[in-house]
C-alpha cells in the first residue's frame, strides 16, 4: 500500500511538471529536456519508495532514504515559508548544509544505538554544517536577498513566491539528497568498530575543513580591509587556488564518500562526491563566480593566468 508521504511527493512532482510547462515556459520562452532533470530524479525517488522490493538490503536502504528525504523536505518547506514572509529566497544558502545535517542527526538520535561510526558521521556532518551555515548567515543576512535570487524574483514577478518552492527549495533539496548518498549508505550499515576507512575519512575531512574555513576567514578579512571592490585576493590559500573554499567543500563531501565505503554498495556512493567535484569546479559554482569576477575586477585575467582555478598548486621556492 502506498503511503501518504508518497502521495504527497507524487502531487509535488505533478504540480512541478505542470508549472515548468506553463509558468516557466511563459517566463523564459523556452522549455528543454534539461528543465525536467530534477523532476526526473524526484520521480526516481518516488519509484524507489513505492515499488515492492524483495531484497531485504535494498528495502532497508529505500526506507532509510525515504525517511531522510522526508525530513529534509519538511525542513526545506519551513525554510521556504520563512523566505516567503521575509521576501528573501537566498536563505536557502544558509539552509543548504543543514538540509544534510538535520536528517542525519534525527535518524541517529532516533536509533539510540550510538555506534562508533554513527558518532563519527554525526561529528563530521554537524561540524561542517554548523560552521558553514553560521558563516553564510553572518555574511548574508544583513545584506538582504542575494543578487542571484533577486534577479529571479524580478523575472518571475507575482509567481515567484510559489515558484521558488520548486526552483530553489525542491531543486536544491533533491541535489543535496543526491550528494548525501554516501551518508545514507554509511547510516544503513553502521559499524560498531573503527576501521582504516574511518581514519581516512577524518583525515580528508580535516584537510577539506581547513581549506574551506581558512579560505572563508581570509576572504572575509580581505573584504573588510580592502580599499576598493576591484582589488583581488591573491594571498594565503587564494594564491594556491582561485576557489579554495569550493575545493575544501568538495573534499568534505569526499570524506562522506569514504565513510560510505563501509557499505557493500560504497563504490556506488562515490558517484556523489564525483558529482560534487564536477559541480564545484566546472558545473555551476566556480564558472558562475569566474564570469562575475572577470567582469568586476580588471586584473582578474592576470591573476587567473598564474593561479589554478580549482585544484591547489603548491608554490615552488
Amino acid at each position: 500500500m502506498i503511503s501518504i508521504g508518497v502521495w504527497i511527493a507524487l502531487l509535488i512532482l505533478v504540480v512541478w511538471i505542470i508549472a515548468i510547462i506553463t509558468v516557466d515556459r511563459n517566463v523564459t520562452g523556452v522549455i528543454t529536456a534539461k528543465s525536467f532533470t530534477f523532476p526526473l530524479f524526484f520521480s526516481g525517488y518516488i519509484l524507489l519508495w513505492s515499488v515492492p522490493i524483495s531484497s531485504e538490503a535494498l528495502g532497508s536502504f529505500a526506507q532509510l532514504h525515504q525517511t531522510f528525504v522526508y525530513i529534509a523536505g519538511v525542513f526545506l518547506s519551513l525554510v521556504w515559508l520563512i523566505s516567503v514572509v521575509k521576501r528573501d529566497s537566498s536563505i536557502m544558502d544558509i539552509a543548504y548544509p543543514l538540509t544534510a545535517a538535520i536528517p542525519t542527526l534525527l535518524i541517529i538520535v532516533s536509533r539510540g544505538t550510538w555506534s562508533a561510526q554513527e558518532l563519527i558521521i554525526l561529528g563530521l556532518v554537524c561540524l561542517w554544517a554548523i560552521r558553514l551555515a553560521a558563516h553564510i548567515g553572518i555574511r548574508n543576512l544583513p545584506e538582504g536577498e542575494d543578487a542571484r535570487y533577486a534577479s529571479w524574483r524580478r523575472k518571475y514577478g507575482r509567481h515567484w513566491w510559489w515558484w521558488s518552492f520548486f526552483q530553489v527549495f525542491t531543486l536544491q533539496g533533491i541535489l543535496i539528497t543526491l550528494w548525501s548518498l554516501p551518508l545514507l549508505l554509511a547510516l544503513d550499515k553502521p559499524s560498531a568498530s573503527i576501521s582504516p576507512i574511518h581514519f581516512l575519512a577524518c583525515v580528508v575531512f580535516a584537510i577539506g575543513f581547513f581549506f574551506q574555513a581558512l579560505a572563508d576567514h581570509q576572504l572575509e578579512k580581505f573584504r573588510k580591509n580592502r580599499k576598493s571592490p576591484a582589488e583581488i585576493l591573491d594571498t594565503g590559500l587564494w594564491s594556491l587556488s582561485r576557489h579554495p573554499n569550493y575545493f575544501g567543500e568538495a573534499l568534505i563531501w569526499w570524506s562522506f564518500g569514504i565513510l560510505g565505503l563501509a557499505h557493500p554498495w560504497g563504490l556506488l556512493g562515490l558517484l556523489a562526491p564525483l558529482y560534487v567535484t564536477w559541480f564545484m569546479s566546472r558545473g555551476s559554482a566556480t564558472p558562475m563566480q569566474e564570469r562575475y569576477l572577470s567582469k568586476r575586477k580588471p586584473g582578474y585575467e592576470q591573476y587567473a593566468a598564474s593561479v589554478p582555478v580549482f585544484f591547489p598548486r603548491l608554490k615552488r621556492h
